[in-house]
């Protein structure tokens, strides 16, 4: 037989695996829509010079194109939301939504694949700090809602970047020195070093850039301090930013770091990213790019936050083997019993309770076998005695434990076990 693997960075999801995800990403879009965002689905082809507007060089490189044709696969949800709000009239703020897969063509690692899950939500129509106080406290709270208890908000600003590289008569070498440092944290500071002379900066401005922008700072105020040296109005926007969080929702965990940078060049001011540990790097980061629609169209303010799903599925993998298909399995005794076990599973469906019934005509054994093997949580006996009596007996397969009932007490024990 032929052996068939998946294309380079991308995945199949079991059953199981498949369920945590569904469950996931059900979490994240409830906490969305909790706080008033709505959903918007963009085409996962662009054509390749709407993605190549603002990709910045890197990017453009991790394309996967579709030959003969003008059109690429997506490498983000931010672009598609640009072309459709810069050409689209809505009431601002325009607050969307959207959960789906993006593709990015570069070297597969841990938490890090070629096609992977993106949960994103976006404010299209303002310049307020409160913006991004929203996004940052909302993803917190979707972080908590999937089990995250402790994570560490960074933040930085564009601005202050801008201006270190520009005080600095680094300009020309911009694209060089934020993608050098957008990989500070993995490579170090002696190779971002060796990255940035790499690419015509001169020895000594290397050295005062990663100096300045590098440094490990106790508390924001001192990062904060010399933030200001460069950007009054960048570093005005993050003390905004942190004053919101703080006295609006309480929110202490951030930190200013000013090697933040993010990788997409399409960012203008704030830039941020939380961190949940477990080697995974980042589960969520985002920024401001209030130029971008105006490359699609009619310019606008515009900021966003991304989880990551692959990462936040990585640490949270170890539930899977948890998981099962249906709540309980009918197992009739005989196949003159199959017909009504099919009404009563009817019946244990509108009552909200997941049920599987035997499709193979299997002996009794074999149906058990398999509800064990699925790891299905209850087996409600089927046979002549018990449709003529409504009392089924309802076994717990991980206890041994087992009841006969009604109808009503298999739906309750069944819904009270899985809350």
């Amino acid at each position: 037989m032929a052996e068939y693997i998946t294309p380079k960075g991308m995945k199949d999801y079991s059953g199981a695996q498949m369920m945590l995800r569904e469950r996931m990403t059900d979490t994240i879009r409830a906490v969305y829509q909790r706080w008033g965002y709505e959903p918007l689905s963009t085409p996962a082809l662009e054509m390749k010079k709407t993605l190549a507007a603002k990709a910045g060089d890197e990017i453009a490189g991790q394309l996967f194109e579709i030959e003969e044709s003008d059109l690429a696969l997506r490498f983000d949800l931010t672009v598609g939301l640009a072309r459709f709000a810069a050409n689209s009239s809505m009431p601002k703020p325009y607050k969307r939504y959207c959960i789906a897969p993006v593709w990015r063509r570069e070297e597969p690692q841990k938490g890090r694949l070629r096609e992977f899950l993106q949960a994103d939500a976006d404010i299209i129509g303002s310049a307020d700090m409160r913006c991004e106080a929203e996004l940052l406290a909302m993803a917190s709270e979707a972080l908590k809602a999937l089990g995250f208890e402790e994570f560490e908000i960074i933040v930085n600003n564009r601005k202050i970047l801008n201006e270190i590289i520009r005080k600095l008569k680094c300009e020309k070498y911009e694209g060089a020195v934020l993608r050098a440092l957008d990989k500070s944290e993995k490579i170090g500071k002696e190779k971002v070093m060796g990255e940035l002379e790499g690419a015509g900066v001169g020895n000594e401005a290397a050295e005062k850039l990663t100096e300045i922008i590098m440094q490990k700072y106790e508390g924001n105020e001192k990062a904060l301090k010399i933030a200001k040296e460069y950007s009054p109005q960048g570093a005005a926007e993050i003390e905004n930013l942190l004053c919101i969080l703080k006295y609006g929702y309480g929110m202490e965990n951030v930190k200013v770091d000013l090697s933040l940078a993010r990788g997409l060049g399409y960012y203008t001011g704030p830039v941020f990213e939380i961190k949940a540990g477990g080697g995974v790097g980042s589960v969520a980061g985002g920024g401001r790019y209030d130029d971008l629609l105006s490359l699609y169209g009619q310019g606008d303010f515009a900021v966003g936050i991304s989880l990551g799903i692959e990462r936040l599925f990585a640490l949270k993998k170890e539930g899977i083997e948890n998981s099962a298909p249906a709540d309980v399995v009918i197992i009739t005794i005989d196949d003159e019993c199959y017909g009504a076990g099919v009404k009563i599973a009817s019946k244990l469906r509108e009552a909200g309770i997941c049920v599987q019934t035997d499709l193979m005509a299997r002996k009794m054994k074999g149906q058990l076998e398999y509800a064990n093997a699925c790891k299905i949580k209850f087996a409600l006996f089927l046979g002549k005695k018990e449709i003529e009596s409504g009392k089924f007996t309802l076994k717990n397969l991980e206890s041994g434990e087992q009841k006969e009932m009604g109808l009503e007490g298999v739906i309750e024990n069944i819904s009270e076990k899985r809350r």
